[in-house]
């Protein structure tokens, strides 16, 4: 009897089932997801610790001979606190999280980024023995700024190519890795071979950070430069213009544009 009660808290028998639905799995940052956690109990009494969910991101890690992707936990949502489970019970848990205004996007014009995986877990604590469920998958969608500035690129001759999760931290940000998305060069700005474009956004708005691959020249070398653009909250009237400027000073170093 002692065993199988020991075997039960540590989930190796009679365990505790948990199932966890959102209402829409489309978002945007700063908006809130709702859902139900349902837990059902085993074949034995048990106490749970707590009730969590946890927001995930699959990012890409270099080191020095090697890459491989790991999943990075960036948000917590408590559920409820401890509670007790009599076997066979169905508890139910209504939920409302809040997704942060940095989570990056995974979904440009409708289409989802195969490399940009965001999701929430569900996490169950019965005496020290942590059960981790499978991710349930969100489709996050830009903030209206940064559909705008997307837009605005593609409107200058940027091609989108696609995007992914890097392991890191940019300054500005809170986040533990950074989104980058990459763009083909545009026949507008004939001195620049790729674009690559990261978003950091916060309670005072959103800020853009380009990075330009130059073609090198007769009187340039190449080579990358950086620039930041603060965007603000919202898309404003003249966003197209400032990001046109903000790319051709960028293209200007070293005299590729004259």
């Amino acid at each position: 009897m002692v065993f199988k009660k020991l075997k039960a808290s540590l989930g190796l028998g009679g365990g505790a089932g948990v199932e966890t639905t959102l209402n829409s799995s489309d978002v945007r940052p700063g908006e809130t997801v709702s859902g139900e956690v349902v837990v059902t109990g085993g074949d034995l009494e048990q106490s749970v610790k707590y009730l969590e969910l946890a927001l995930q991101a699959r990012v890409e890690v270099e080191t020095d001979d090697s890459e491989y992707n790991a999943d990075r936990v960036f948000h917590r949502h408590r559920v409820t606190e401890a509670f007790d489970l009599q076997p066979g019970e169905e508890q139910r848990f209504p939920f409302e999280l809040t997704i942060p205004i940095e989570t990056p996007f995974n979904v440009v014009a409708g289409r989802e980024l195969p490399k940009v995986k965001i999701g929430v877990a569900t996490e169950l604590e019965i005496a020290r023995a942590l059960d981790s469920t499978d991710l349930d998958p969100l489709r996050v969608h830009p903030l209206p700024v940064q559909e705008a500035t997307l837009q605005a690129l593609e409107n200058l001759g940027f091609h989108f190519k696609g995007g992914d999760l890097e392991d890191g931290r940019v300054q500005g940000s809170q986040l533990p890795f950074y989104q980058e998305l990459e763009f083909h060069g545009s026949s507008r700005f004939p001195g620049i071979n790729e674009l690559e474009v990261t978003f950091i956004a916060g309670a005072a708005g959103v800020e853009a950070i380009f990075e330009v691959d130059r073609r090198g020249g007769f009187l340039s070398s190449g080579g990358d430069s950086l620039g930041r653009l603060a965007l603000g909250s919202t898309p404003s009237p003249d966003l197209a213009q400032s990001v046109e400027a903000a790319i051709q000073h960028l293209g200007r170093s070293r005299g590729l544009f004259g």
